[in-house]
């Protein structure tokens, strides 16, 4: 992305028949983190991505010290003016998942088990992110509502044992995520403006949730095998203690992923994926390239620090409501002199001259020895677009020391070939 720039960046995604761009990168580096939560079993075991041939069917998955059984309890309904025990079936798909990720990530933040949703079915769906809503046979609303309820109507079953810390071993058994909501059956139908999480559940939730970004949720809201290896990741990687890292099969993966696709179509699926998971969760060290797929240590999607050749600085406060993060951060835009750092974009022309730019060059000359400073001071002006963009000086050249260490790297590999 460094060196070749935005067009770049769209000719590798092309090339690469995934749906990363250069656009999801920019719209998560630019825009300031919020914190969002999700029940560790849930980042290390997910619902299904499609519909189950029998969707009635308990969903039962485990991979050695994880099991999670998702049963989807018979609900009463009126049908044609009579009342019936029917089953809703398990949900699925990407509505449930971001629908369960926004009432977690409410509860933990405000310490509630009340989740307050909006004055109606359309203003939630706003609230995750769906601009358009619908309500047509096949609309986003009703595809929504019918998971939602889907999600809510069954039973769960968690179970996780720690060989190694007796103490940290749990089990949450036939526990309902609430007990307390009713759908919204048209437009302008009834809906539960509130939802109260179950006691067992919620207590389970405070002490085991994962931070993630909602503003990665909302660029991959639309691909449930996104937000399944984003959600696992982002549990995975920052507890990898290894320098070398972990190994797992990907018949491993893919028992913590609900994409139930043959062997050499998960790996394609997975691959290609990963290319829009990286745009977002960029810190993310995964290497799927051979027959094995090797967890590197990483930061949390919400840890504030630069890696390797990232030019991204994730994380942000997570103090109550995350826009006032956003407000003290224009306040300190519009009042530089009040013992707050003034924010410039990167330096423009030759580094050689100049008090600001001694410090970049210093840098230059040290970490990217031999090459030009200048030159890699254009390069980084050609391939980073946000140069113009105001910030810190200290980040400013943590920013500018990543890439050198880079460039210089990636053109001594090219010497040697």
């Amino acid at each position: 992305m460094l060196d070749g720039g935005v067009d770049r960046v769209r000719e590798l995604a092309a090339s690469a028949g995934s749906k990363v761009t250069a656009d999801v990168f920019l719209r998560v580096q630019d825009e300031e983190p919020v914190p969002a939560f999700l029940h560790s079993a849930l980042c290390a075991m997910s619902l299904p991505t499609k519909q189950p041939e029998d969707d009635t069917q308990p969903i039962v998955r485990e991979d050695g010290k994880y099991a999670l059984a998702i049963n989807p309890r018979p609900v009463l309904q009126n049908i044609n003016g009579k009342s019936v025990m029917r089953s809703l079936g398990v949900p699925y798909g990407s509505y449930p998942r971001v629908a369960l990720i926004y009432l977690l990530s409410q509860a933990v933040l405000n310490k509630s088990r009340d989740v307050y949703l909006g004055r109606n079915f359309t203003e939630w769906m706003r609230r995750l992110g769906y601009q358009t809503v619908s309500y047509g046979p096949r609309g986003s609303a009703n595809r929504m509502r019918e998971q939602v309820d889907r999600l809510l109507a069954c039973e769960w079953q968690i179970r996780w044992d720690e060989s190694d810390a007796a103490d940290s071993a749990f089990a949450v058994r036939d526990v309902k995520l609430s007990n307390e909501y009713a759908g919204s059956l048209s437009k302008n139908g009834s809906f539960a403006r509130e939802i109260r999480l179950s006691e067992a559940f919620y207590s389970h939730l405070i002490d085991h949730a994962v931070p993630l970004n909602e503003v990665a949720i909302r660029e991959l809201k639309t691909t449930p095998t996104a937000l399944d290896l984003y959600t696992y990741l982002a549990y995975r990687l920052p507890r990898i203690t290894e320098e070398k890292g972990q190994v797992i099969s990907w018949d491993q993966l893919a028992k913590h992923l609900g994409n139930a696709a043959d062997s050499k179509r998960l790996r394609q699926t997975v691959r290609e994926t990963m290319q829009l998971v990286s745009a977002v969760y960029p810190t993310a060290n995964v290497d799927m390239s051979g027959r094995k797929v090797v967890l590197h240590p990483s930061p949390a999607p919400m840890e504030r620090k630069l890696v390797g050749p990232h030019l991204r600085l994730v994380g942000a406060s997570t103090e109550k409501a995350p826009r006032s993060s956003v407000i003290r951060k224009e306040r300190v835009r519009k009042n530089p002199g009040e013992g707050a750092e003034p924010l410039l974009a990167f330096p423009e022309g030759s580094l050689s001259y100049g008090e600001r730019e001694k410090a970049f060059r210093a840098i230059g000359l040290s970490k990217g020895h031999p090459w030009s400073v200048d030159e890699m001071a254009n390069a980084f002006r050609k391939g980073f677009p946000g140069y113009k963009r105001p910030r810190a000086e200290a980040e400013w050249l943590r920013v500018w020391e990543a890439f050198v260490i880079s460039y210089a790297e990636r053109r001594a590999n090219r010497s040697e070939d």
